[in-house]
């Protein structure tokens, strides 16, 4: 880990970056399910836990995946391991992705309109972490 003072080194790359989006583990690298929730420490010995999971990934052309999975709602959807979201962004096309927050703030609205219900009793709650994604033009 750089110092600030260490950062004038050529050896630190200083990137270009447009977007950032924060979160983890990772759960496609390279083209490849692999799900880093133990060498990022989090979800230590989760890897068998069944939750609502939200991630965001990227297809080799560049095309931006965003996945929202439903869970705790007895009789209509339990979530999914990382690994099994894992597989189902790879199954979508992905090349890298990311978790994101998950559990009950797991909520996707596509133009003001729930995609899946939250395991919130109460709802959508509010989260201090939110994307948005507007187009511009009509998308292919």
């Amino acid at each position: 880990m750089p110092t600030l003072a260490a950062l004038g080194d050529p050896h630190w790359k200083e990137w270009k970056m447009q977007t950032v989006v924060g979160g983890g583990p990772v759960l496609v690298y390279d083209g490849k399910v692999r799900v880093t929730n133990e060498e990022e420490g989090l979800f230590i010995h989760g890897e068998k836990d069944i939750h609502p999971r939200s991630a965001i990934g990227y297809t080799k052309d560049g095309r931006v995946i965003v996945l929202a999975v439903q869970g705790r709602t007895p009789g209509i959807a339990s979530g999914v391991t990382l690994a099994e979201e894992a597989k189902v962004l790879l199954d979508l096309g992905c090349y890298e992705a990311l978790n994101l927050d998950g559990g009950g703030s797991s909520c996707m609205l596509v133009n003001g309109k729930e995609t899946i219900h939250p395991s919130d009793k109460t709802g959508e709650r509010p989260v201090p972490s939110v994307f948005l994604i507007k187009v511009s033009h009509p998308v292919k």
